[in-house]
């Protein structure tokens, strides 16, 4: 009974396990097979991405899709694609011989016009009409090859074009005197404007320097002439009006420099070629014309457009005073008596307009900088103009000083650097320049290099004291000691040479040496005084090492060289000096110590 039971319960166990085991293999069996269906389908879906998206299928975020490379979703553009366009090969055969070509073209259109007017092959005004037209064929090809997207090629048979039109309208004005002047002008006018819509239209920087190359080489292809400048300078004027604008339209602001120095080309070359032509005024009238064109860029830029002062505006600046001075002063070079009177006047109208432009806040500070350093610099050279030897050196102390002190008042570093650098160099001319005191007797003090030299001592010394009353100036100490060391070797020198002119003016009984050795203990007892007095460690320090050179030119030269009785003076006055000011230290320490 007991085996029966036990046997027939093992079966139905077995059984059950029987059954649950196949039902877990064919589960097995079924997540088998879509395992492998998941993986054929992920190898169809990379097979497929290697080349283009399956049909019907859309990702599962199209948010993140990926975008096609550039090369399969942009296609080349017509005309000018090659796939080496970016090459050097591209860069010669395409862009650079093109404009090399246009540049050959020009210059034999040129040469032609004047050939064919030397050995009368064609009549004046078939000549016009041929540059014309060809002017006008090169303008409509570029303008067809634009459309086509030949970008480079029609540039350049554009601005070909324009200067061939430049060329023959120039030719019919000046060279042929076809037109008159009102209808020359007008013609000049109308092709720059063409130029500049031009280059407008097909959007064209290199048609804009094409055109304003072939407007400025207009007259040296032509080679006029005629003594008359105010066709020449009007046309380059409003050859200037024409370029700036565009330059200012198309924000293409390389274009400023281009008609600057095109313009002074222009300028330079008539000049020389007819220097003998008396015409002061009207040279004068076209350049103060100039000057006030390319010296308003900045202004326009910056104060009615609030663009920036940028550095090229800066040079811009700064070359367009230069040109104008110095052409000014060669034109006007009967008059130098006022050549310096210019200058200050020039320098006048940049101080007022920096000053204006700083109190109405208008622009920015660079410009108003730039306007301040340009009115200092014409002022510091409008000294030597005017002015000669000693009464140029007390200008320059007179104008340090004055910035030195403006500078600190306004709290303007730049200022006040710029007086320390005019006084510098004062003291340097004056360390430098000829002494006559050596080989000219003078009245002691009462002269022009003695007035001159005590200037720039006091200028030294009152640039230290502006300096020192004035804390929390950016490098106020280095500023002030070195002042303070210029001051004192000027005085040095000047000391020692009013001795020596005193000496020899009253024609005194004993030698120079000697009095210039006590001159200079003077000076250093006064230094050393001041210091304790006012409590300024950096004089005390000046005296005592001038007290130390006075010790060695004593030891060194004057004891070989003086009379007995000037040696004995001299080191009894400076024995007895300097025990009194180590006295006077030890004082000073007892007093700190008590405290």
């Amino acid at each position: 009974m007991i085996t029966r039971k036990n046997t027939a319960k093992g079966r139905g166990w077995s059984d059950k396990v029987g059954i649950f085991g196949q039902d877990h293999i064919k589960r097995i069996e079924k997540l088998e097979n879509e395992l492998s269906a998941l993986k054929a389908r992920v190898y169809q879906l990379e097979s497929a991405g290697r080349h283009a998206d399956p049909p019907g299928y859309t990702p599962d975020d199209p948010r993140v899709a990926p975008e096609k490379p550039e090369s399969i979703r942009k296609k080349p553009p017509e005309g000018d694609s090659v796939s080496w366009r970016d090459g050097i090969e591209s860069l010669v055969g395409g862009k650079l011989l093109n404009r090399i070509a246009i540049v050959v073209l020009l210059f034999g259109m040129g040469y032609f016009l004047k050939y064919s007017f030397d050995n009368n092959w064609i009549g004046e005004t078939g000549r016009i009409i041929i540059g014309l037209l060809v002017g006008t064929a090169f303008l409509v090809a570029g303008d067809i090859t634009m459309g086509r997207r030949y970008t480079y090629f029609s540039q350049g048979l554009s601005g070909g074009g324009i200067g061939t039109v430049y060329l023959t309208t120039y030719a019919a004005a000046n060279f042929y005197d076809i037109f008159s002047p009102a209808a020359a002008f007008g013609l000049l006018a109308a092709t720059a404007l063409a130029g500049g819509v031009l280059a407008v239209r097909q959007n064209a920087y290199a048609v804009a320097v094409l055109s304003t190359l072939g407007g400025f080489m207009t007259p040296f292809l032509i080679g006029s002439d005629s003594n008359n400048p105010v066709p020449l300078l009007s046309y380059i004027t409003i050859l200037n009006l024409v370029v700036l604008g565009l330059a200012y339209y198309k924000n293409w602001r390389s274009l400023n420099f281009l008609a600057f120095f095109g313009t002074i080309l222009v300028y330079l070359i008539y000049r020389d070629s007819h220097y003998s032509l008396k015409e002061p005024a009207v040279y004068q009238i076209f350049l103060l014309v100039y000057f006030v064109i390319f010296g308003s860029l900045a202004f326009f830029y910056n104060i009615r457009h609030h663009k920036p002062t940028r550095a090229p505006d800066v040079f811009l600046m700064i070359f367009n005073i230069g040109f104008f001075l110095g052409a000014s002063l060669d034109n006007l070079n009967q008059q130098d008596t006022w050549h310096g009177l210019f200058v200050v006047s020039l320098a006048l109208v940049y101080l007022t307009v920096s000053t204006a432009l700083q109190k109405k806040r208008m622009g920015d500070s660079l410009l108003s900088l730039t306007l301040l350093g340009i009115g200092l610099a014409l002022v510091t050279i409008a000294i030597p103009i005017q002015l000669d030897g000693d009464w140029r050196n007390m200008a320059w102390v007179a104008e340090g000083i004055v910035l030195i002190y403006a500078g600190i008042r306004a709290g303007n570093q730049w200022v006040h650097r710029s007086g320390l650098f005019v006084l510098a160099m004062a003291s340097i001319v004056q360390l430098s320049s000829y002494n006559y005191s050596f080989h000219h007797i003078q009245a002691p003090l009462l002269n022009v290099n003695s007035a001159s030299a005590i200037l720039a001592i006091a200028g030294f010394y009152l640039a230290f004291y502006m300096f020192y009353k004035r804390e929390g100036l950016a490098d106020r100490e280095i500023i002030m000691w070195q002042a303070a060391v210029f001051g004192t070797l000027l005085a040095l020198r000047q000391v020692s040479l009013e001795v020596i002119n005193t000496v020899r003016y009253y024609d005194l009984d004993y030698q120079a040496g000697f009095a210039v050795s006590l001159s200079w203990v003077v000076l250093a007892v006064i230094l050393i005084a001041i210091g304790l007095v006012r409590d300024i460690k950096g004089f005390r320090l000046l005296a005592l090492a001038l007290f130390g050179i006075t010790l060695s030119k004593i030891m060194l030269y004057d004891l070989s060289n003086l009379d007995m009785v000037f040696r004995v003076l001299i080191l009894l006055i400076v024995g007895a000096i300097l025990l009194g000011i180590s006295f006077i230290y030890q004082r000073k320490d007892r007093k700190e110590d008590r405290k």
